[in-house]
């Protein structure tokens, strides 16, 4: 496994930038995803890394090396693709010995019977053999060797896309929508199990995903791309929790995040939709602010309290959590509210909701989208004090 960095990296498709001068860097051993909607560049950042892109400038490193001018062959990374690139007539076995094969034996050697009678062809042979099987047990293959990719499911193929990579036992794995192609069931399957493989290899992932639940439930740190740059790179609490961009803010998290208006008033106490929150921000009085408040950090109330009224315009009841939309006055969109069924079982469409934000819930941004240092202030000692 190996340090990854890249400096200051642009890529240039004619007139099209790409990538914008992009910094990063990822430790030995540690899960990264590169996150963002399509079209931002993660996919395009990940092949500048291996090598199958150039980049129009910039520096490529890995470990201490800088690999600018090493083609992608050299560079001893191991690259999984969304389409898995398996080849379809050898067996799952010779599948993932290919690229033991090409390192180890030439051209003369890995010819099918000429080859064997190079003295030492077979030992090589049979300690490929070894690997393969290790690598198939450690995936829970070793009952597929045998068989085609024609044969396999979505997720063993991509299982033996995987092994392909690990028996080359690379620097860094590079790992491109590997789950898109799946059902969302087994996207869910897989992406447990690709955690706990690096878990058990210690190695270096990077790992190209447009959808966020993958970046947060398998991540170490996240890098969030949007529009060729790098605006966030964090922890997945870090990331969900205090967005530094309202536009990260709205990609992470599921269900997207309520972004209201909200106005600074004196000693920088935020009022949203008539509500003093219990949070101050540095901005001066009467600046317009926009207020990110997730859907889970928004609770239905029935006391006496100054709460944001409305009425229950659509409920989703998804069994294990129950997804609320309210209609307020002020904003265009429903405040959508996260519940436990046993909090909804009241909660009609058509019947009054009074609706509290959580304290110290609230993320704040200016009119760039940029976010807000806040400080606490009890909004309910402050309004009756």
């Amino acid at each position: 496994m190996a340090q990854v960095a890249v400096r200051k990296i642009r890529k240039s498709f004619d007139r099209t930038d790409v990538l914008r001068g992009v910094d990063l860097d990822i430790a030995h051993g540690e899960f990264i995803s590169l996150v963002g909607p399509s079209g931002c560049g993660k996919s395009t950042l990940l092949r500048v890394i291996a090598g199958l892109e150039t980049q129009t400038d910039g520096d490529v490193l890995i470990g201490e090396q800088n690999v600018n001018g090493v083609r992608a062959s050299r560079r001893d990374l191991a690259m999984v693709f969304q389409s898995y690139a398996l080849y379809p007539h050898l067996s799952v076995f010779d599948n993932i010995a290919v690229p033991l094969r090409m390192r180890r034996l030439n051209a003369w050697q890995r010819l099918p019977v000429a080859g064997r009678l190079v003295p030492g062809v077979r030992r090589i042979d049979r300690e490929i053999g070894a690997e393969v099987e290790r690598v198939a047990a450690l995936l829970g293959l070793a009952d597929l060797l045998g068989r085609k990719p024609g044969q396999l499911s979505g997720g063993q193929r991509q299982r033996v896309a995987v092994g392909r990579a690990i028996v080359r036992h690379p620097k860094a794995f590079l790992l491109d929508e590997p789950l898109s192609n799946l059902d969302a069931k087994l996207r869910v399957h897989m992406r447990a199990e690709i955690a706990q493989l690096h878990r058990r290899l210690g190695a270096t992932f990077i790992y190209v995903t447009h959808d966020q639940a993958e970046a947060m439930t398998m991540s170490d740190r996240i890098a969030v791309m949007m529009a060729g740059n790098i605006v966030q790179v964090g922890t997945p609490d870090e990331i969900y929790s205090h967005p530094r961009d309202i536009r990260v803010a709205e990609f992470i998290g599921s269900p997207k995040i309520n972004i209201l208006p909200g106005r600074v008033e004196a000693e920088g106490r935020v009022v949203v939709l008539g509500l003093p929150l219990d949070q101050r921000v540095d901005a001066a009085p009467g600046t317009a602010v926009r207020v990110g408040i997730r859907p889970e950090a928004v609770r239905p109330t029935s006391g006496s309290e100054p709460a944001w009224k409305g009425s229950v315009g659509y409920v989703e009841n998804l069994g294990s959590e129950v997804f609320v939309h309210v209609e307020v006055g002020g904003v265009d969109e429903p405040v959508l509210v996260r519940l436990e069924p046993s909090e909804a079982r009241a909660i009609a469409v058509g019947s009054p909701l009074a609706l509290l934000p959580r304290p110290s819930a609230a993320s704040f941004f200016d009119d760039r989208g940029h976010s807000l240092p806040v400080r606490p202030l009890a909004y309910r000692q402050a309004a009756h004090g």
